[in-house]
């Protein structure tokens, strides 16, 4: 037929079997490619800490798989004469590439805290990370970089549909990849864990390897290496070369800064959960794919290729310049969610917001890469070897614009700047295009350049705020956009101070000064022998200092370790000294930006307490400090003699939670007890002291025993208040609520949250929505908690409770002082008076008792 290359005539004797089937095999290798991508990013955060860096490392070493593999396989498949077959190896490789990660993960747990050590607090840490990554991951994801490719060399025969085709099997790609990442999150890694997902996700690598084999082409002659070697030569000229090429790169740059800005604005507004993160992502691919398949039927209907690109470019500015405006109106000026809706309900709401906040804009920004397959449509290269250039390009891109925005975008110019720059970045394309001088060039480029101006001036999103709602707790002393998070300080009405992470989830509170000085103190008196601390997340600060505090003349050694560099240096700034302590100034301080579970399982330092922080269960990441294997490398870190303190806030936990908490500690520590830290009903925190082995307390000091009697003479429970509480070395067993080892009969129907089954990171967001439609009591407070202890005390009494073996009954009159005063305070919170009179009595005559 007249016009028609060499390459489009062999195209028309092959004839792949099953277009629609081709759709589905790039569907699901788009799904897998996904559901691989969650697991090794959830392995390899766990083995090289849950840091921003960190992950940045990872995502950096899947993009270079892709994007190497896209150029490498594009190249080589353009002259292949059967591409569905190539197709089919590309899946074997990824599937047996994937199945080897974990033996060499395995390797790496082993050898990894040793060149942590050798390299530790040097830049080399990072590129060992990175080096581990690309080991790991760079294989199976050099394998799927070449699908596309392959796909599209077998599946597009008449290279005049190159846009149209190529287009839809992107979009389908990328769909599917959304809807992989939706059943790994809400379904299979909920329900059956990582181990089990992993392996679906090898099985389905397989079967599309195994389908796209039987679906053979007919071999054509083998091709002159002329014709091969014309397959990948360029014939457009270099002036639109380069123009396809810088489109290509910042398409991917803007639209991956932009995901990592859209995740860090709706971080503001939702509970940051691994649901919520998962949602942004799966709105942002829809966004993509159905931009793709807007491309797909554009490309069919264009004569003019380049025209209707800039026409597309602009049309995606124009949105980015109204962006900011559209967030703020659909989020409500960034307020908080705090929901207590139905899970089906709250999450779709999530996939509400996002697709109102971000998806047109998304959607518009994804015709502009699948549209440059139409623009390079003309030329003898091969399919296959155009779209690996492109998406090799693309993800170059894509790479370059994560870590560029995660790393000094969003921490140097904030989130709302970061947006501008990124929105005039994009309208910059038009102007790059060849689209000549005459009336519709001059109109596109006019339009692009209003729009920039208008990005400057009346549209700039430069004063917006930064986390919602803000202003009404009080006045903002100081706001960091890091990259781990924004950090908000905030000065109350009242003088007190309280530091915040994305704008909802305070971290403490000069108010709660005494509170938080107990989580360092009720441990250093329990155990005053204690020299050296590691306190696993820093808050305010005022915890850690407290540990410098002169009645713990012992302490020669205190590390705290903090995840986000801005928290550090907000308590420094802004938390008084006097209640930080010598946090910031004594010697015997040192302080690790780290996330601190990687901390300890890459280091052999071993110390007699460990001190961890209050962590909110379901918040993304925060689970796997709760789990078996942290758990066990905490152990590993203590002096046989040490003792792990693991404070909770109950008033986020449900019952069920705090049923997995103890019991997957149980499962690692011999001696394990019940602490509180207040009988503030509703507020409540307590912790769970754990030892290698069991040991009986030491006895309290036996001093002030007439102040002991004269503290509670007079007190009445209508005149008391929960806070009116002092803790001091000689009435310490006062705090004391039970022993969860000798009662472990309690938790032996709860699961065990391990690395594999993360229960609590994602049953959490479901299971206190679950228990808000029947109970107004939620949280394992207040009568919960009463219940809990009454059970712990019928199963072992005081008097048979081997951590106070050998104890006069002054301590056991203490212990039974506590219950009553805290099933006094609740009842009274309830309005039982009866029961709170009661329950006063009962402890005015244990603490009598044990004054005496």
């Amino acid at each position: 037929m007249k016009g028609k290359s060499g390459y489009d005539r062999k195209q028309q004797g092959r004839q792949p079997q099953g277009g629609l089937m081709i759709i589905v095999l790039v569907f699901a290798s788009g799904a897998a490619g996904l559901m691989y991508q969650v697991s090794w990013m959830k392995q390899l955060g766990l083995l090289f800490g849950n840091t921003s860096q960190a992950a940045a490392a990872t995502l950096a070493a899947f993009f270079a798989g892709l994007g190497t593999g896209s150029w490498w396989w594009g190249k080589r498949l353009s002259g292949a004469t059967r591409p569905m077959r190539s197709y089919a190896w590309l899946e074997f490789g990824i599937a047996v590439s994937a199945l080897t990660y974990f033996a060499i993960l395995k390797m790496f747990h082993a050898v990894y805290p040793s060149l942590h050590a050798a390299v530790q607090g040097t830049a080399w840490i990072w590129i060992i990370k990175f080096a581990l990554a690309l080991l790991l991951i760079f294989p199976a994801s050099f394998f799927m970089g070449g699908t596309i490719p392959a796909i599209g060399q077998a599946a597009i025969r008449d290279p005049n549909r190159l846009g149209h085709t190529g287009a839809l099997l992107y979009g389908m790609n990328t769909l599917g990849a959304a809807m992989g990442l939706a059943f790994a999150a809400f379904v299979l890694v909920p329900s059956f864990g990582f181990t089990f997902t992993y392996a679906i996700t090898l099985a389905l690598s397989l079967a599309v390897g195994v389908i796209a084999w039987s679906l053979r082409d007919s071999s054509p002659p083998p091709e002159p290496e002329k014709a091969v070697r014309e397959k990948t030569e360029e014939t457009a000229p270099p002036g639109e070369r380069i123009a396809i090429g810088v489109v290509c790169f910042f398409s991917g740059f803007v639209i991956l800064a932009l995901e990592v800005v859209w995740t860090r604005i709706f971080a503001q507004v939702h509970e940051n959960s691994v649901y919520s993160y998962a949602i942004i992502l799966i709105v942002v691919l829809i966004g993509l794919a159905l931009g793709s398949v807007i491309s797909s039927v554009i490309s069919r209907c264009v004569r003019n290729p380049w025209s209707a690109l800039s026409g597309l470019i602009l049309i995606g500015g124009v949105l980015l310049v109204l962006g900011p405006f559209i967030l703020m109106h659909v989020t409500h000026g960034l307020a908080p969610v705090s929901s207590l809706e139905p899970w089906s309900d709250y999450v779709r709401g999530l996939f509400n917001t996002g697709f109102r906040g971000i998806g047109i804009v998304v959607i518009a920004l994804g015709t502009v890469f699948p549209f440059l397959m139409k623009v390079v449509e003309r030329g003898a290269a091969a399919p296959g070897w155009k779209l690996g250039k492109l998406l090799a390009i693309n993800t170059l891109g894509s790479i370059a614009g994560a870590v560029l925005c995660g790393f000094f975008m969003l921490p140097i110019l904030g989130m709302w700047k970061s947006l501008q720059i990124l929105t005039i970045m994009y309208l910059t394309l038009g102007l790059v295009l060849p689209l000549g001088w005459g009336t519709r060039g001059i109109t596109l480029r006019v339009l692009s350049i209003a729009f920039l101006v208008l990005s400057l001036t009346a549209s700039d999103p430069g004063g917006l705020p930064v986390a919602g709602n803000l202003e009404k707790e009080g006045k903002v002393m100081q706001a960091w956009e890091d990259s781990d998070g924004t950090v908000t300080v905030i000065e109350r009405p009242s003088g007190h101070r309280v530091i915040k992470i994305n704008g909802s989830y305070g971290l403490g509170s000069t108010a709660a000064y005494l509170e938080q000085t107990y989580q360092a103190r009720i441990p250093l008196l329990l155990f005053p022998q204690t020299k050296s601390v590691f306190f696993l997340g820093l808050g305010t600060g005022i915890s850690a200092g407290a540990a410098f505090d002169k009645s713990f003349p012992n302490v020669d050694r205190v590390v705290t370790c903090e995840i986000i560099p801005a928290v550090v240096e907000a308590s420094k700034r802004w938390i008084p000294e006097k209640m930080t302590g010598g946090l910031f100034s004594d010697a015997r301080s040192s302080i690790l930006i780290e996330d601190g579970r990687h901390a300890l399982q890459a280091s052999s330092e071993q110390f007699d307490m460990i001190n961890a922080d209050l962590f909110l269960p379901y918040q993304r990441g925060a689970g796997s400090l709760y789990s078996l294997e942290h758990f066990r490398v905490v152990a590993s870190r203590l002096h046989d003699d040490g003792v792990f303190v693991q404070w909770l806030p109950l008033y986020q936990l449900t019952e069920y939670e705090f049923g997995v908490i103890c019991r997957t500690m149980l499962e690692v520590f011999g001696d394990v007890t019940l602490w509180r830290n207040n009988f503030q009903p509703g507020q409540e925190k307590i912790a769970l002291m754990a030892r290698k082995k069991s040991v009986p307390f030491m006895v309290p000091r036996a001093d002030n025993q007439e102040s002991l009697a004269a503290a509670v003479e007079g007190l009445t429970w209508q005149a008391t208040t929960p806070d009116m509480f002092r803790v001091a070395a000689e009435s310490i067993p006062f705090l004391y609520a039970g022993n969860l080892t000798a009662s472990k009969q309690l938790f032996g129907g709860f699961p065990i949250n391990t690395d594999d089954r993360p229960v609590i990171e994602y049953q959490t967001p479901k299971t206190f929505r679950e228990v808000a439609q029947h109970d107004k009591i939620i949280w394992c407070v207040g009568p919960r908690l009463i219940g809990w202890l009454d059970r712990l005390a019928q199963i072992t009494p005081p008097e048979n409770d081997p951590s106070w073996s050998g104890h006069p009954e002054s301590s056991l009159h203490f212990i039974r002082a506590g219950n009553a005063f805290q099933r006094a305070m609740v009842s009274k919170a309830a309005g039982d008076f009866l029961s709170a009179d009661n329950a006063w009595q009962t402890f005015l005559d244990a603490w009598r008792s044990a004054a005496k």
